[in-house]
């Protein structure tokens, strides 16, 4: 009997069976292709660490400043397992260029090395995962994000040139580098044949102003190494240990952290639409349940029943939803960073596990669903499943009062008689709109100009690499090369049309002390520039070349306030004493740096980069003529190799922005999806609990286009509202999900966020409201089905 009644019940109900059956697939696939990922992305980074041997300390050392001997003091320090020395050159991207056709760097702010293949100090990956070993002489590879953003190719044919050593070689591919693959690190290796380069090496100017090493320390105590090593601190240029290498791939992370929200924001709605869809459809089963009662069937019977039902339905829909999950979860998993190896092969039985559990919550809710059965009498099947007793207003609209058409009374009336039922409607549109608009702001943030101060320079309208001039600035008398080439520029922008100022900054790596404490930080130093230029969260810019502004990390890692004297260890082996005047705050070296007075006398000798020439136009010329003028000066200037507007500049540092941008698409369009599920779903479950009102209508002349208006209406109204609530939450949301991630890096008073009101109030909300009008308004066309005779049909 059992069987024949669910056979029945399942051809009978066949569509609000199938709705629920999609959902069911829907919950079972985000649900186990969510945790997955959850679990994924949790342990990404520990997992891509382990597989690349990362060194527990890693130091990079340059041999124009290198004064000691770090070979032998790493030899005897006894707190060190091991350590490998990796040998490289120093170049900038003006010394790369492709035969037959020019490179477009697209990350002016990276300091690139080359780098042998004779002792390889951790596991560099290919494009197949698998581990680069060595490198066939006349063949070169690059750090991935180098290979794309250069736009190489396998087979390209390549020319490096450093101080008149000129070699051809063939591009064999990218690789994942563990410890300077973020776009954060500011350098990216190439690596070539030992024998290639030994002839760079032979090159005595090459070996001693471009030479340098970089030293990979494995040990169990940091803390004694460090010690051990100390007089040797002052070669390293850079010096990181692990815990700064994680939040180096701090905007890696938050594209796996966006693809998390994403799979529990699904799991969410999955739940509560399954959770509504459930109890709803029991409860207007009251005939079927009322006369199975009249026959004497007991109510642990006719549970039985609906459990037996759900379940059968819940094992199909999860089995559905655990085939889908994989492929599913690849595709989210896909949008991250291409930065980090993901491994997502051994997270099957955590599926499967996901897959039965959404069976068994949903026997859970049919369970609780259920116990209104013994509350139910068979006189239930006759009043229709009411008591025809009630003690208040259905609703709080009165039609006599109201001015609105009768449509619109009535969507509105159903809507505020009914609160929880719509709630989860609008909760559901709110958490989807939400989450465009979260990434809507971030995507436009991380592409905005806006956030160009916090990599540590000036406002401007243009960035430029310095073309085959960067290495020669980096000498005793840099900083006066710098003024006067970018006072050339100036000259030569102003008899083309283009008034500019032209700046740019200089990093130099160094130790900062404050009484008993120390930091490794980095200098920034610009040129054509005036300290007010900077923002500052506290104090007043330098005043002289004695003062200086730091970041508020370092002053807390330092213990230090404003107005506190702190001294700066140059690598030349130099000191200098300086007053805090103020305090700000900035990505550059995760969030640990100074900044000096502009005339303040530094050996350049040891700097370690620039980000690029800074032009900013004073003229105040628009997006248009910004972009035009960038032609121009790509003509005046061919050896450059990228001019980039502030905000492609942005985009370029973080690495992210085109990921996120891609994320937002996916969001957006499962979002139409889910609207119109979740409308026709609700739309189809209330037609059947509202036969007996729709056949009312009809019966006193409505007609058939009012109360198609009327159904669709109301959906519109209640999605309206979600989105306007999205649209008023959007950027304290942003505020509260992403300035914690901001803040890792530095930022503690967070960033100024950038909208896209185009996207924000009007793309996504039309998209929104109409998936879910006309899904509506499809769905309410079954009402044609319902005639007038069915005031009083109970079958």
């Amino acid at each position: 009997m059992y069987l024949r009644i669910l056979k029945k019940d399942l051809k009978r109900k066949r569509a609000m069976n199938v709705i629920l059956l999609v959902f069911i697939i829907l919950a079972s696939m985000f649900m186990s292709s969510g945790v997955s990922n959850i679990i994924t992305v949790t342990t990404a980074l520990d997992s891509y660490f382990e597989m690349a041997d990362v060194p527990d300390y890693f130091a990079m050392s340059e041999n124009k400043s290198d004064h000691k001997d770090i070979c032998g003091t790493l030899e005897n320090a006894s707190a060190i397992d091991e350590f490998r020395i990796e040998e490289f050159v120093s170049m900038s991207q003006s010394n790369i260029t492709r035969v037959g056709e020019p490179l477009n760097a697209s990350n002016l702010s990276q300091k690139l090395v080359l780098q042998s293949d004779r002792s390889l100090g951790i596991n560099y990956f290919l494009d197949d995962e698998s581990i680069l070993k060595s490198v066939p002489k006349g063949k070169i590879y690059a750090a991935r994000f180098t290979e794309k953003n250069m736009g190489l190719k396998a087979g390209d044919k390549i020319t490096v040139e450093i101080e008149g050593v000129n070699r051809e070689f063939t591009f064999a591919g990218g690789f994942k580098d563990a410890v300077l693959g973020s776009e954060l690190m500011g350098i990216k290796r190439f690596i070539i044949n030992a024998e290639d380069f030994d002839e760079y090496m032979s090159n005595e100017t090459i070996k001693n102003m471009y030479g340098g090493k970089f030293v990979g320390i494995h040990t169990a105590d940091l803390d004694k190494t460090l010690s051990q090593i100390a007089d040797i601190s002052d070669s390293f240029t850079i010096a990181n240990g692990t815990e700064i290498l994680d939040q180096a791939y701090i905007f890696d992370m938050i594209i796996m952290g966006l693809i998390l929200a994403v799979s529990i924001i699904l799991i969410i709605i999955s739940f509560a639409v399954l959770q509504f869809t459930i109890a709803f459809t029991l409860s207007e089963e009251f005939r079927e349940i009322g006369v199975m009662k009249a026959i004497g069937i007991r109510n642990i019977k006719i549970r039985g029943l609906y459990l037996t039902k759900y379940f059968a339905i819940s094992v199909v829909g999860a089995g559905i939803g655990l085939i889908l999950s994989y492929p599913f979860g690849k595709m989210l998993i896909n949008y991250s960073s291409e930065s980090i190896i993901i491994d997502i092969s051994n997270n099957g039985f955590v599926n499967a596990a996901c897959a039965v559990l959404v069976a068994a919550v949903i026997l859970l809710f049919c369970l609780g669903c259920t116990g209104r059965v013994s509350k139910m009498s068979p006189i239930d099947a006759v009043r229709n499943g009411q008591t025809g007793e009630r003690f208040r207003k259905k609703g709080v609209m009165n039609l006599g009062r109201s001015r609105l058409g009768a449509t619109a009374f009535l969507a509105a009336n159903d809507i505020v008689s009914s609160p929880k039922r719509y709630a989860v409607i609008t909760f559901t549109f709110f958490l989807c709109m939400s989450l465009l608009i979260m990434l809507s702001n971030v995507t436009a943030s991380l592409k905005s100009g806006k956030l160009l101060k916090y990599f540590g320079m000036a406002d401007c309208h243009a960035v430029t690499d310095i073309g085959g001039e960067a290495m020669k600035f980096m000498a005793e008398d840099g900083h006066e090369k710098v003024e006067t080439y970018l006072e050339d520029m100036e000259q030569t922008l102003a008899e083309n049309g283009m008034p500019a100022e032209c700046m740019t900054e200089y990093y130099i790596y160094t130790m900062i002390r404050y009484g008993e404490y120390e930091s490794k930080t980095a200098i920034l130093q610009g040129t054509g520039t005036t300290m007010d230029m900077y923002e500052y969260l506290e104090g007043t810019p330098p005043q002289n070349s004695g003062e200086i502004a730091v970041t508020t990390l370092l002053a807390k890692k330092l213990g230090a306030e404003i107005g506190d004297t702190v001294t700066l260890s140059y690598p030349t082996g130099e000191t200098a004493e300086f007053i805090i005047t103020a305090l700000y705050q900035s990505m550059v070296n995760q969030g640990i740096s100074v900044r000096v007075h502009t005339d303040c006398d530094i050996n350049y000798i040891a700097a370690s980069g620039s980000p690029g020439t800074q032009i900013k136009f004073t003229d105040g010329p628009d997006d248009k003529e910004v972009l035009s003028r960038i032609e121009k000066i790509k003509e005046l200037y061919p050896k450059f190799s990228s001019v980039k507007t502030a905000g492609e500049t942005v985009k370029d540092n973080t690495g992210v922005g085109d990921a996120i941008d891609a994320v937002k698409k996916m969001s957006a369009v499962l979002t139409v999806i889910l609207a119109a599920l979740i409308t026709v779903l609700m739309e189809r479950s209330f037609i059947a609990k509202e036969q007996a009102e729709i056949a009312l209508m009809k019966a006193i002349g409505i007609r058939n286009a009012k109360i198609y208006g009327q159904y669709t209406l109301r959906f519109f109204i209640t999605a309206s509202a979600a989105v306007l609530l999205a649209e008023l939450l959007g950027m304290p949301l942003t505020k509260l999900c992403f300035d914690p991630i901001f803040r890792l890096m530095g930022l503690e008073m967070g960033v100024e966020y950038v909208q896209n009101p185009m996207e924000i109030y009007a793309v996504f909300p039309v998209i929104v409201l109409t998936a879910t009008a006309v899904s509506a308004f499809l769905t309410s066309l079954y009402t044609r089905k319902i005639k007038s005779s069915d005031t009083a049909s109970i079958e």
